[in-house]
């Protein structure tokens, strides 16, 4: 079953197979609400889903607000959802969300923001390749620590803060596997750092890390 991903994983907008694989579960329960799907995209309608789940094992007022708590989860035995290689990716870190968001503000950032978007979790979790494309750098960055990165659609995808590099070179497909989690150069703690620039684009080029 799928651990619980903690409470600040449940978020709109947020995207994972693992969001599919609840709502399946809460359709088997009698607890869906959907019209269509579902499908991997936090939305209201998971929330009111999972909501008629918690009244339905005993829980009232706020505890039945529709977001997850460790013992909902527990109870409705979610299955692992693992991205099949060739086929969409929601995570560069499969089952896990976006901790820090692309763009915030801050003083401990060089450029004064964030230039990519970071996934909390614990090291060695896997990260894939969120599209089908070659490796075409990797290397270890004092900032970045151990890195790879992914080309494909005409942008560079960077991967850092990595503790293994598990590929080195050549085309990958999309959920492959092609690193795991860790806490190298400047990182506070174990959580991939996922970066989109356009093609050959330096620090700074950054844009919002959609694929």
């Amino acid at each position: 079953m799928a651990p619980f991903p903690g409470s600040t994983f449940f978020h709109k907008g947020q995207r994972s197979p693992l969001i599919a694989a609840m709502g399946k579960r809460l359709v088997t329960e009698g607890c869906g609400k959907y019209r269509t799907g579902p499908g991997p995209e936090w939305t209201d309608v998971d929330q009111q889903s999972y909501a008629a789940w918690q009244r339905k094992i005993g829980f009232k007022g706020a505890e039945a607000n529709g977001l997850p708590g460790k013992t909902s989860w527990d109870r409705l035995q979610v299955p692992t959802a693992s991205p099949v290689p060739g086929g969409r990716v929601a995570s560069p870190v499969p089952r896990h969300g976006v901790t820090t968001a692309h763009g915030v503000k801050g003083p401990h950032w060089s450029l004064g923001r964030h230039t990519g978007a970071d996934y909390a979790a614990p090291k060695g979790t896997p990260c894939v390749a969120v599209l089908s494309g070659s490796i075409v750098r990797e290397g270890f960055d004092r900032s970045f620590g151990d890195f790879l990165v992914l080309r494909a659609n005409g942008f560079d995808y960077w991967y850092c803060h990595l503790s293994e590099q598990t590929v080195k070179g050549g085309s990958v497909k999309a959920g492959q596997k092609i690193g795991e989690v860790g806490s190298t150069g400047n990182s506070t703690g174990p959580h991939l750092h996922f970066e989109k620039r356009p093609a050959h684009g330096g620090f700074g080029s950054d844009v919002t890390p959609t694929w």
